[in-house]
């Protein structure tokens, strides 16, 4: 009984000693290690010399020289490893116009999005309230490789459609809102579905739109009292 006990010792001490080396080699792992940062088949290759460094712009964004040559310069282009150029329309890519800059929109928009707080209230008591304060800090769990952009923007459009092309996604879901409609931290975008249409159709993609929307028993009177400017898929 006492040999038993002796070798169930050793067994449980070795095994501790197994788990507690393997957490330690996995700290020490980066993930670069075993992973890409990029989706398998693309690598990221810069066009422009130089790119903003989001953490050496100024807050006074509006007058820095280094977003406003950004705005001009975010061209970034992907290699596909399918020489074939193949699309798959079975692989969606949601896409959102909601986002706006000072130069070409006169403020931030959604990139100062209102800290959204935990759902506990004694928990979110001890957090910060107020809003995300651009260009450093943006409502994103994602710092965007063009920088916080302007919708509005046709390069970063041209951008946009390029990497779905590079990464063979051939249908791009569009956040929809009627004319004159957005959500509680945006303003309306319907202007730019066309430059959107036009765009994914030279580079062979797909459009669906989805509405998001809050009123939408008002959105549904709309929608059939009006001729349809979006077909499910176009």
């Amino acid at each position: 009984m006492a040999r038993l006990r002796k070798k169930a010792c050793v067994a449980l001490f070795l095994f501790t000693l197994f788990i507690f080396g393997t957490m330690m080699g996995l700290r020490t792992l980066k993930p670069s290690d075993g992973f890409s940062d990029l989706a398998p088949g693309l690598k990221l290759m810069p066009v422009a010399a130089e790119r903003m460094d989001r953490r050496s712009v100024s807050s006074e964004v509006a007058v820095s020289p280094i977003h406003a040559h950004a705005i001009t310069d975010t061209k970034v282009v992907y290699a596909n490893s399918n020489p074939e150029g193949d699309m798959y329309y079975d692989v969606h890519i949601f896409y959102y116009t909601w986002f706006g800059t000072p130069i070409l929109d006169g403020k931030y928009i959604h990139w100062d999005h209102v800290l959204v707080p935990h759902w506990d209230p004694k928990i979110a008591a001890s957090y910060p309230k107020g809003r995300h304060t651009p260009p450093e800090d943006i409502g994103s769990s994602f710092y965007p490789e063009l920088g916080p952009y302007s919708s509005r923007d046709p390069d970063i459009l041209e951008s946009h459609m390029e990497q779905l092309r590079a990464a063979a996604a051939g249908v791009l879901v569009l956040s929809w809102y009627p004319p004159g409609m957005a959500d509680d931290n945006g303003e309306p975008t319907e202007d730019l579905v066309p430059s959107i249409l036009d765009a994914a159709h030279r580079h062979g993609i797909k459009v669906k739109h989805a509405s998001i929307f809050n009123q939408r028993s008002d959105v549904n009177n709309f929608l059939q009292g009006q001729p349809r400017t979006l077909s499910p898929l176009l």
